[in-house]
């Protein structure tokens, strides 16, 4: 199993706090850390790298070697595509080859399209003008292009990225029409952390047969999940530092992450969220159920999001140290 670091803030994080964390994560033998894109989000302050995430993972790999570099993700219609690729292209030459670039089409809502002058209406045509420039950028010596949104004189784009043919693309999204788009062209899908098990499930069933049905091996592509992680010294007292700050964080005015629940509010419950979402408790008790969530659905590669905007960061970087050393090895063992 793979394991992943997404490396959002905590309820008292620094940016230099996180930039710790991630250097941590390296330490400890993560594969992956993770950025997100997000915009206006008051709460986060400056506990997130949010708002410019190929900024901070340009700094991440001047203090980096070993550790990929995952945007998950960058939102295409809100920049100009050559932007976009110029950027995630010096990301991957100064990281030497080391960055995952996620692709999504909207923000959480509609404020993230309307502040950039796009229309949600746009969108989707933009998103896929947007990766086809990309990746000509990313893969031409010369082009130019001609599209409803986006029309380019024929110029050359520098820096090349150091992978080729370009930068693994994983794809984030819900809807529909993004899951049919991702699935022809054979791009990895993340999975929220707000999500049951069975809606795991159904998505990664559902969209491994798109996989098959456009051409490509479901054992070939890897579907990173991500999931909410606590881990403490009781299960008492994982449940007793976790039960209010995790309510506050779901059910908070800001947060539309109940939407990848796809439940009425009303059932959005503590109790709901601890046996279908979060693993929250001891290390044998995180072990047990993430050996029960690898028999009920394709865990190759696992994103642990250990901070909480409404959790001191000492305590969420506790909570990591004790996963690195007691739960981690298990896995890493191939148990």
């Amino acid at each position: 199993m793979k394991f992943g670091f997404y490396a959002t803030g905590s309820g008292s994080a620094s940016y230099e706090d996180l930039l710790s964390q991630v250097e941590y994560a390296e330490e400890a033998g993560f594969d992956t850390v993770w950025l997100r894109e997000r915009h206006f989000h008051p709460d986060h302050q400056g506990r997130n790298f949010f708002s410019s995430p190929l900024v901070a993972a340009a700094y991440i790999a001047g203090r980096t070697e070993r550790i990929r570099i995952g945007i998950a993700s960058r939102i295409l219609p809100l920049d100009h595509p050559i932007h976009i690729a110029e950027d995630s292209s010096t990301v991957d030459v100064i990281s030497n080859g080391r960055l995952d670039l996620g692709i999504a089409r909207v923000g959480e809502n509609d404020l993230y399209q309307l502040a950039f002058g796009v229309t949600t209406e746009q969108s989707r045509g933009r998103f896929e003008e947007a990766l086809d420039i990309l990746l000509q950028a990313w893969t031409k010596e010369r082009f130019s292009y001609n599209g409803q949104y986006y029309k380019t004189p024929e110029v050359s784009v520098y820096p090349k990225p150091i992978q080729k043919p370009h930068p693994p693309i994983y794809l984030v999204g819900i809807s529909p029409q993004t899951l049919t788009f991702g699935s022809t062209r054979g791009f990895p899908l993340i999975l929220a952390a707000a999500q049951t098990i069975s809606v795991v499930r159904e998505t990664q069933e559902h969209y491994s047969k798109a996989l098959e049905e456009a051409g490509y091996k479901r054992e070939d592509v890897v579907l990173p999940v991500n999931r909410f992680l606590y881990v403490a010294e009781t299960n008492e007292q994982a449940v007793e530092e976790t039960k209010e700050a995790l309510t506050i964080f779901i059910h908070r005015g800001a947060s539309v992450i109940r939407d990848f629940l796809f439940l009425p509010q009303g059932e959005i419950t503590y109790d709901l969220l601890f046996n279908e979402v979060c693993i929250f408790g001891d290390p044998d008790y995180c072990i047990a159920r993430l050996e029960k969530l690898k028999k009920e659905i394709d865990l190759r590669s696992l994103i642990c999001t250990f901070n909480y905007y409404t959790i001191d960061h000492a305590k969420c970087r506790r909570s990591m140290e004790r996963f690195v050393k007691y739960v981690m090895p298990h896995f890493e063992n191939g148990c």
